[in-house]
C-alpha cells in the first residue's frame, strides 16, 4: 500500500508515495509528489488498488496512447510500405 509522507527537509513541503510490488524482493522508491498531484493520483486510484498498479497502469496507457500516436502519425505523413507478410515469411 501506499506510504504518504511529508518531507521535513525541504522548504517545499512535498508528497512522497512510495508502493512495494508483490515480489518481496522489491525494493520501495520513494517518489516526492506535490499536495495537488497526490490527491489526483488518490482520485485516480481503484479501490483496493495500490500506488505501484495504479502507475504501472498509468505506464501502459501512456505507452499504448504513443504507439498509437505514432501509427496516426505515419499513416498522415504517407511514409509507410504496403508489404504482403505472406511473401515476407516464405523468403525465410
Amino acid at each position: 500500500m501506499a506510504n504518504v509522507h511529508i518531507n521535513k527537509y525541504q522548504n517545499d513541503p512535498q508528497r512522497c508515495m512510495s508502493s512495494a510490488t508483490r515480489d518481496t524482493g522489491s525494493q520501495i522508491k520513494r517518489i516526492p509528489v506535490k499536495e495537488p498531484t497526490w490527491r489526483d493520483l488518490h482520485d485516480l486510484k481503484e479501490a483496493g488498488e495500490s500506488y505501484d498498479e495504479l502507475l504501472s497502469r498509468m505506464i501502459r496507457r501512456e505507452r499504448d496512447y504513443r504507439d498509437w500516436k505514432m501509427i496516426v502519425e505515419i499513416e498522415e505523413a504517407g511514409e509507410f510500405v504496403a508489404f504482403d507478410p505472406d511473401e515476407i515469411l516464405r523468403d525465410d
